[in-house]
């Protein structure tokens, strides 16, 4: 593929708002990076990117808030999403493009309205199942879409810890996926030179938007509930918007 310097542009903006977003609430880097990317280069190279990316992207968070990670639920998120890894990876080399990006808008416009309707899974579903339920769905929709955050997302909004700890849990499981998820993708093929060139354009853009968003969330603590609406309402936005780039093309 060809890069012009308007879709290099492109990539580089799109990777400054997905670190600004994961810097802010913890999550979203591949909810924001893979489709808005998907618009100018093809989903077998925008999900691979997102993957690298977003596990480094996670780091600085973990330095952080190393003291407030819970062992616990990691471990059973990181037991269960393994075999959810491996079918998702195969699904991502046999399954045609179209079909990814239609089940991508899916998942992205179903998790903007649960959110915004302030959804809730009942508490009978709240205990070890649920988490190894969730971590198996988040491998799977990393592999095939490095947009593993959804099920994570439903599951840490369950449970009864402040948001450090919530950002914790999930900054450390989210690195320890890439580090699966990664090698996979290598062993099918999918880490091509585009995808490292575009990792090279994209990875400081990626570092000044996290710096960005970890400061205003510290500003903005006590107004976390409305900027994770903004954030979810825009998810909802790119859902539609993926499904009307899916149908129409």
């Amino acid at each position: 593929m060809d890069f012009t310097t308007v879709i290099i542009i492109w990539l580089c903006a799109v990777a400054l708002a997905a670190g600004f977003t994961q810097g802010l609430a913890g999550f979203g880097f591949a909810v924001i990076c893979t489709p808005l990317l998907s618009l100018v280069v093809s989903v077998k190279t925008s999900i691979p990117v997102s993957a690298l990316c977003g596990g480094a992207a996670t780091l600085p968070m973990i330095v952080i808030l190393w003291r407030h990670i819970l062992w616990r639920p990691v471990l059973v998120l990181a037991v269960s999403t393994v075999p959810g890894i491996w079918l998702g990876a195969k699904l991502l080399r046999e399954v045609p493009a179209a079909w990814i990006v239609v089940a991508m808008g899916v998942t992205l416009a179903a998790v903007g309205v649960f959110q915004l309707c302030d959804g809730r899974v009942p508490k009978a579903w709240q205990g070890r199942a649920l988490c190894a339920t969730c971590g198996f769905l988040s491998g799977a929709l990393g592999a095939v879409s490095a947009a593993p955050g959804p099920p994570l997302i439903v599951y840490t909004s369950l449970q009864p810890w402040d948001v450090r700890e919530a950002k914790a849990v999930l900054s450390v499981f989210f690195l320890l996926q890439s580090l699966v998820i990664v090698p996979v993708f290598g062993m099918n093929g999918l880490l091509t030179r585009e995808v490292g060139l575009v990792c090279a354009w994209v990875a400081p853009f990626v570092a000044v938007g996290m710096a960005g968003g970890m400061w205003l969330s510290h500003l903005l603590r006590e107004r976390t509930l409305l900027m994770r609406r903004i954030i979810y309402g825009a998810v909802l936005l790119l859902g539609v918007s993926m499904l009307a780039k899916a149908f129409w093309s």
